[in-house]
């Protein structure tokens, strides 16, 4: 068998999983369950989810994407978790590197002209610091960047010179994304986090998603154009609460008398630059796969360095590398939720004052 026909071949059998995975999912015991004729918008994360159904009211049907309790840095989506979005007409996604499984898999059950909407261009991106992502993942993205190049180069050249030709990209059969990784296995290549680039995580800072707040008042008005006065004025009254929320944490952070910490990786920069605090380290360059020794000695001569006041875990991925490096720096170790969804975070608003509750505790 050519490898080409494996990837067609593999391509068939991953359709027909989400089809009859859709079919199962539209029935229930009692037979036929009936199917919203509301337009569905898929979304990626559940900060973005929250705004995005209050946004649409009851004139979408918005599905997230991600289920509470998963990172974003480590998602395989299951049959299932596939067959809810077969109807999609809208994605919305972060961008940035962040989540570009949501555009592979909306398009993929949906239809490859269904819109994606990322918002995370439309947030102002800033620039993530050396100590937000490790010097390790630093050096270890620039060399990826180069190898990908060499390799990219390469590809190109045997394509050119295998026929004589150049070829178009339709004459290749798409090649198989590799699965996410599961939870301690990220493949932290495929996202964007290295020193300079774009910070996919914009959603902590809730003056940015006050200002992407209009992103999706015109795409769910393009996409349900008798809707569209609800839109807006739906999404200006989530623009004032989003107003509220940045002035209790405004003035909840002037009580942090400590400034400086360390987060498990490169998620809270947007909260840290808004708030006024510094990172000083991240537990974990790539989200998932375990710090080596030589950067847990890195991160213990950042704590020491800066006098940073605590360390912080994240629900999502495992908790033993922060607590290893805490037990040796002799610190308090805490937990900031960057995705929320579960108990106590069950809506954007609740998920950064858990946080900031936490931060109450560790930083006064």
């Amino acid at each position: 068998m050519t490898p080409r026909l494996a990837t067609v071949l593999r391509s068939i059998v991953l359709v027909l999983v989400v089809l009859v995975a859709a079919a199962c999912s539209s029935r229930s015991k009692d037979g036929p369950a009936a199917s919203s004729d509301k337009p569905r918008v898929a979304v990626s994360i559940f900060p973005l989810w929250d705004i995005a159904r209050r946004v649409a009211g009851d004139g979408l049907d918005v599905v997230l994407v991600l289920p509470p309790g998963r990172s974003e840095h480590s998602y395989d989506p299951t049959p299932k978790e596939m067959a809810q979005v077969a109807k999609s007409k809208l994605g919305v996604s972060v961008g940035l590197g962040m989540d570009g499984w949501l555009e592979k898999i909306v398009r993929g059950a949906a239809g490859t002209d269904v819109p994606i909407v990322q918002l995370g261009p439309k947030a102002n991106p800033r620039r993530m610091t050396a100590e937000e992502v490790g010097a390790e993942a630093a050096e270890e993205g620039e060399e990826h960047d180069d190898h990908a190049d060499d390799k990219a180069k390469h590809e190109h050249e045997h394509d050119k010179h295998a026929d004589g030709r150049e070829h178009d990209d339709g004459d290749h059969a798409p090649k198989p994304e590799p699965k996410g990784a599961a939870k301690g296995e990220h493949d932290h290549h495929g996202h964007n986090h290295a020193h300079g680039a774009e910070d996919p995580h914009f959603w902590l800072d809730p003056v940015r998603m006050k200002s992407v707040v209009p992103e999706l008042v015109e795409a769910f008005s393009k996409l349900d154009p008798k809707g569209a006065e609800g839109y807006k004025a739906r999404g200006k009254a989530i623009e004032a609460e989003l107003d509220k929320l940045h002035a209790e944490l405004e003035a909840r952070s002037k009580g942090w008398t400590k400034k400086t910490i360390v987060t498990f990786h490169g998620s809270m920069g947007y909260f840290a630059e808004r708030y006024g605090l510094s990172i000083a380290a991240v537990i974990e360059p790539f989200p998932g796969k375990e710090p080596t020794a030589r950067y847990v000695k890195d991160v213990l001569a950042a704590v020491e360095k800066s006098k940073a006041a605590a360390l912080f875990s994240e629900p999502q991925l495992d908790r033993r590398p922060a607590q290893v490096i805490a037990d040796q720096a002799k610190l308090p170790l805490f937990e900031l939720d960057p995705v929320g969804g579960s108990a106590g975070a069950e809506t954007y608003e609740k998920l950064l004052l858990k946080n900031a509750d936490v931060l109450d505790k560790a930083l006064k």
